[in-house]
């Protein structure tokens, strides 16, 4: 039975498949994005003659995939910045504000590492710290006691600012000469067929892709969610002799 492909129209998200442009392996499975743009576009310039073109030539194509996304993964953050994900153990920076035990004791939620060098403690004095230091004489587990010279005393309010260790942790470095790197996309989406009234499976094929470095993730407690928008440009590949960006295929299993 013949394929016959009619009149389209589109109203669904890419999900994109990622993967590792040099090893081809696969690194994210991404469908949960709210807005996927193809975009593409070039040069044109003329030669004219007598006041009009007469001859066009056609350069510097320049194409790229623009998807916003609310929602996202350490993996895009990975993919932005060029460096990997690290796990294991982390030292967390941790602040409470504590009322002062008896004997100069105060007891904190996590156990500081670095023993009294790690611990600082401040007067709070109408909800600001008070730049009076107080001396830490021994920390010992989750517990700090406070030296001799110490100014506050049992009830007063201190904020106190140490680090602790997380044992289980993933990260993301942000380095200087950390850049994006290449990858392949794959892009599932449908299209409906405006006569016959039903979706045709269409995939689109990104040979060679790489994230422009350049991004926002705004945090803020009002309005809508934080959207991250990753931009790939896209680059030429050799596909059966020829110089390809991308492929569209519409395809009926």
């Amino acid at each position: 039975m013949a394929f016959d492909v009619g009149r389209l129209g589109s109203r669904d998200v890419l999900k994109l498949q990622v993967y590792d442009f040099a090893s081809n392996e696969p690194i994210m499975y991404f469908d949960y994005a709210n807005t996927s743009t193809y975009e593409g576009t070039s040069t044109r310039v003329f030669a004219w003659g007598a006041g009009s073109k007469r001859i066009a030539w056609d350069g510097e194509k320049d194409l790229k995939l623009t998807v916003e996304t609310q929602l996202f993964t350490l993996e895009h953050i990975a993919m932005l910045t060029g460096e990997s994900i690290i796990s294991g153990a982390k030292d967390i920076y941790e602040v409470e504000t504590i009322v002062v035990g008896s004997g100069g004791t105060i007891a904190l939620r996590k156990a500081p590492v670095g023993g009294a060098s790690g611990v600082a403690v401040f007067p709070l004095v109408n909800g600001v710290i008070a730049k009076t230091p107080q001396p830490v004489e021994t920390v010992t587990g989750t517990t700090v006691t406070l030296g001799s010279a110490a100014t506050v005393v049992a009830g007063d309010e201190v904020q106190v600012y140490y680090q602790y260790q997380a044992v289980n942790s993933k990260s993301v470095s942000f380095t200087a000469n950390g850049f994006p790197k290449y990858v392949k996309l794959v892009a599932d989406t449908v299209y409906v067929d405006e006569l016959k009234g039903e979706a045709t499976d269409a995939q689109i094929i990104y040979y060679k892709a790489k994230l422009q470095p350049n991004f926002s993730l705004a945090s803020s407690s009002q309005g809508d969610p934080s959207s991250l928008s990753l931009v790939w440009d896209l680059f030429p590949v050799h596909v059966n002799g020829e110089e390809t960006i991308a492929d569209l295929v519409l395809y009926e299993e």
